[in-house]
């Protein structure tokens, strides 16, 4: 099916919804496993999610999205999706004239792409804490987060390489999104993918600007970012979730990337 579709894909439970002058906002719930046939959106797609996975295929490549995730689907991108059951996201729907607005300061966002970095993954979760709110300053507060998530895509876009990505390093890439809790070394990806490693490590930071090992360490953060946001787990805990050797070195790499303690950014992400 090839037909402009924007509501719920049937089986997704909205469980709440908001509305501001050019987005949609919408808190939506899989609980069982829901494939869905390639079909496109008439409007442009922010995704964030919240708990679980699902697995977006467009251009022959699938991508797998985790907690705390950020996804620019543009519109009219030819897509397909896997909703594996427990998986709960926050949508926007973004209207062209916002778009038109962005690419006034900053590239046209075109293509799919997984909005990452310390920027935006506190604005994601900022933008969930104002969504949860009810006051009469959450609507302003959503729209400036909202804009700012979208210069963060267009920044990446413009710092991306010219040319495809080899499918080979494309896997390489889907290994460490889905595998990063894991203790994997650049030897076993690299054999996974079929590649001599040095090779696989010269070409991941030419495509991704960042080493395997970056990568790595920045999911882990992303990951502690959402555990933070959305659980009660100690401090501890969560080191040893996330494949820090202890709570020391846990809280020195997440100031690192995030500029602020990990106890900081659960104070300000409860404040719901």
């Amino acid at each position: 099916m090839n037909a402009y579709q924007d509501a719920s894909h049937g089986a997704g439970v909205v469980l709440r919804k908001r509305q501001l002058p050019g987005f949609e906002i919408t808190e939506e719930s899989y609980e069982t496993f829901t494939k869905t046939s390639q079909h496109r959106h008439s409007n442009a797609h922010l995704t964030f999610v919240l708990d679980g996975s699902y697995v977006e295929r467009y251009s022959g490549a699938g991508i797998v999205y985790g907690p705390g995730s950020l996804r620019f689907l543009p519109a009219r991108e030819l897509h397909d999706n896997e909703f594996q059951g427990g998986l709960r996201w926050l949508q926007v729907r973004v209207e062209e004239p916002i778009l038109e607005r962005v690419r006034e300061h900053s590239a046209a966002l075109e293509r799919p792409l997984e909005v990452t970095g310390r920027a935006s993954t506190w604005l994601a979760n900022r933008l969930y804490v104002e969504f949860c709110r009810k006051d009469n300053i959450s609507p302003v507060a959503m729209e400036g987060v909202i804009l700012e998530m979208l210069v963060e895509g267009a920044r990446a876009i413009e710092t991306s390489p010219q040319g495809s990505t080899p499918r080979w390093l494309q896997r390489a890439r889907e290994i460490v999104e889905t595998r990063f809790l894991e203790p994997l070394s650049l030897a076993q990806i690299a054999s996974s993918v079929g590649v001599h490693h040095v090779h696989l490590s010269r070409e991941f930071r030419r495509h991704h600007r960042c080493t395997v090992g970056e990568l790595i360490r920045r999911k882990r953060v992303e990951h502690a970012c959402h555990l933070l946001a959305h659980s009660e787990m100690m401090l501890a805990e969560i080191a040893l979730v996330c494949g820090f050797s202890d709570q020391s070195h846990f809280s020195l790499m997440f100031k690192r990337h995030m500029g602020l303690t990990p106890s900081k950014f659960r104070d300000l992400s409860a404040a719901k």
